[in-house]
């Protein structure tokens, strides 16, 4: 764009210049007895003022788009940053809209539950089973979602994990030190997809129970 407005600036200095010395010829023509030296003045003062205003009219176009290109970012940001609020705040009322009650989850299928969701599933199930259940979860649980404590009062360190992909032998370490932070006398590991070979010689090794996606559904099925 600087092309076309130093171009349009020249056109302009060119017309002006043009104005200046027919005036100036016109004068000149109608003023007898006029030096030569104004017909001189005339063609010099016009090449100068023309060149003056070509200048200050691609200046003014420039500094015209500049502001506009201004004022369109401005306008872009504030669009952009209402876009995101309104973004943020469905993502929130999407999130709070996804709370689902026992009941809900109960009839839900595992897939659809979020990873919370599944936890408190599986809560309801181990419940029903005759443990009584204590949450944990989130900063610093170790790897710990539920504690199970049965008839015998010993308890049981359990770790909910609603994945797609294979548990590795990563948790199963983890949980392994869950297990004995929390003070449980055993550790499960329930999933809705498998483990990976490595994790299943780990929770050999450390005896620890795995429960796959195929024995969750028989056992959820069996019991709802």
């Amino acid at each position: 764009m600087a092309r076309t407005y130093y171009a349009e600036g020249r056109q302009v200095a060119y017309v002006l210049r043009g104005l200046f010395i027919i005036v100036g010829l016109t004068i000149y023509f109608k003023i007898p007895g006029l030096h030569w030296g104004y017909l001189f003045g005339v063609l010099l003062g016009s090449v100068i003022l023309g060149e003056i205003f070509g200048s200050m009219w691609t200046r003014k176009r420039r500094q015209e788009k500049k502001s506009k290109q201004s004022a369109g970012t401005k306008k872009t940001g504030r669009s952009r940053a209402v876009s995101t609020n309104n973004g943020v705040r469905k993502a929130r009322v999407k999130t709070t809209s996804k709370k689902l009650t026992d009941a809900q989850i109960l009839q839900a299928d595992v897939d659809t539950l979020s990873g919370t969701d599944f936890e408190r599933l599986m809560e309801l199930y181990y419940i029903d089973q005759g443990y009584s259940v204590q949450r944990v979860g989130g900063a610093g649980d170790h790897e710990v979602d539920l504690i199970l404590k049965g008839k015998e009062g010993y308890k049981i360190a359990v770790q909910c994990k609603r994945w797609k992909r294979d548990v590795g032998n990563d948790i199963v370490l983890r949980l392994k030190a869950g297990k004995q932070v929390h003070g449980c006398y055993d550790a499960w590991i329930v999933t809705t997809s498998n483990f990976t070979r490595a994790a299943k010689e780990a929770a050999d090794r450390l005896n620890i129970k795995l429960i796959n996606g195929l024995s969750l559904d028989d056992k959820l099925r069996r019991w709802k």
